[in-house]
């Protein structure tokens, strides 16, 4: 009995640890744009996906179509009337660099097959650069609009991006060996090597986040705007710049999630959505808006999540989706909308 509940806690906190990435990024694009992106599961497919392609020797098409798109509004930022010519060529030499690295790297990965690292470098920087065209494609015109008409944008990414693996890679499963293989025995508990980077990974993520949003000046505009966006705009930041790094944030910690979780399952095409949802439901007891307590969020849907697994595994997703509901609840009871109080 002993054996089965430590492996069931090591398996919820390996969950656990993939679904904090997932939240980080949902509440990092929420706090900034107030998007609530139903589309943020399909960045995990991506990330799978463009990761075996790369391992497998592939060049991979994503970071193709990423660059052509970088390309365009490269092209539409230096033909802007309001620039002068010292900031166009600014434009241009850092978008040049820009759209280099995201071919090199997958070019790079495609010449050396079997290369870890640098399929996870062109992965990341394909799918972290989509995030950010994904914003200026569908976010950025609509900015201005209702949080309602920003849900249906989400939804129709995730319609096109969900299209857009399947026509990329196909329907078929793809296998991804660990980033090492074997594990330790820690009595009689054996933990999977790649469950300890998972949850190692996941940790050095989130700690640079964080020193990134404290230590830096861009972090800190990132973090002026998630408190007040039009008062950050009135103070200088540029908050359309914020957004599109914000997007960037939350599909790079999607992919890393994605990649992280691919040896453990076979990367498909429809693995986003529910990693999606549970993410979303780890991110709702914070409100949407407070990691620290969606940290707790993660741990429980993690944990839940395995435990059902054990007990009840035709229901183990049910049981999940079901808890944002007593989730939302108490968040309303807690802070009760502004109607409500006058």
């Amino acid at each position: 009995m002993l054996d089965t509940l430590s492996f069931l806690l090591i398996d919820g906190i390996t969950n656990g640890a993939v679904y904090g990435l997932l939240a980080l990024s949902l509440i990092v694009i929420y706090t900034v744009t107030r998007v609530v992106n139903i589309a943020q599961g399909e960045y995990v497919t991506l990330g799978a996906l463009s990761f075996a392609s790369a391992l497998s020797g592939s060049f991979n098409l994503l970071s193709g179509l990423v660059a052509a798109g970088l390309a365009a509004f490269a092209l539409r930022d230096v033909a802007d009337k309001h620039l002068g010519a010292s900031a166009r060529i600014r434009v241009l030499l850092i978008r040049s660099a820009w759209i280099a690295g995201v071919l090199a790297t997958a070019f790079a990965a495609s010449r050396f097959p079997g290369s870890y690292w640098l399929a996870v470098l062109a992965s990341l920087a394909a799918t972290a650069s989509l995030g950010t065209l994904t914003y200026r494609l569908t976010v950025e015109p609509v900015s201005g609009a209702s949080p309602v008409v920003l849900l249906i944008v989400s939804v129709g990414v995730y319609m096109v991006l969900h299209g857009a693996a399947v026509l990329i890679w196909g329907a078929e499963p793809r296998s991804v060996p660990p980033v090492v293989e074997g594990g330790v025995s820690l009595g009689p508990v054996f933990i999977a090597y790649q469950s300890l980077w998972i949850c190692g990974i996941a940790v050095l993520a989130m700690g640079g986040l964080y020193a990134f949003s404290e230590r830096t000046l861009m972090g800190q505009a990132l973090q002026a705007t998630a408190v007040n966006r039009v008062g950050a705009q009135l103070c200088g930041i540029p908050v359309r710049l914020a957004g599109q790094l914000s997007f960037a944030i939350g599909a790079g910690f999607s992919a890393l999630s994605g990649l992280l979780l691919a040896p453990l399952i076979t990367a498909n095409y429809d693995m986003g959505l529910p990693i999606g949802l549970k993410g979303f439901v780890a991110a709702a007891l914070g409100g949407i808006v407070e990691y620290p307590t969606a940290l707790i969020g993660v741990m429980l849907v993690g944990l839940t999540e395995s435990f059902s697994a054990f007990q009840v595994s035709a229901f183990r997703d049910v049981i999940v989706f079901l808890m944002v509901i007593p989730i939302l609840l108490w968040r309303n009871a807690v802070r009760p909308p502004e109607a409500h109080e006058h």
